[in-house]
């Protein structure tokens, strides 16, 4: 899942997305994790995606990475019982059992 914020609206065609989203939202399955977790997060960060969330259902937890502190590492670990927010949305609060909901 993706999400592109007003200002960068522009990336959005007819045909598809030219250019990177604010947000990338990767949900982690056995079979693509890794791939997930190494090579598109790279991917991702040198493309200008601003956050990335990797959300493991197994594990009930959610990874923020903030690309512009840190490329490698996520700046959150968000555990299911625990509300989160991210500058990408001022004055949201996001509640990560709503988002590990089955």
């Amino acid at each position: 899942m993706l999400f592109v914020g007003k200002a960068n609206f522009g990336i959005l065609k007819e045909e598809g997305v030219h250019g990177a989203p604010d947000l990338v939202i990767e949900v982690l399955s056995p079979s693509t994790a890794q791939l997930d977790k190494k090579t598109k997060r790279r991917v991702y960060a040198q493309a200008g995606v601003k956050e990335m969330w990797l959300v493991d259902p197994l594990l009930s937890q959610i990874q923020r990475y903030d690309f512009a502190s840190d490329t490698a590492k996520p700046v959150q670990l968000i555990e299911e019982n625990e509300t989160f927010s991210t500058p990408l949305f001022p004055g949201l609060t996001i509640s990560a059992t709503e988002i590990l909901k089955r």
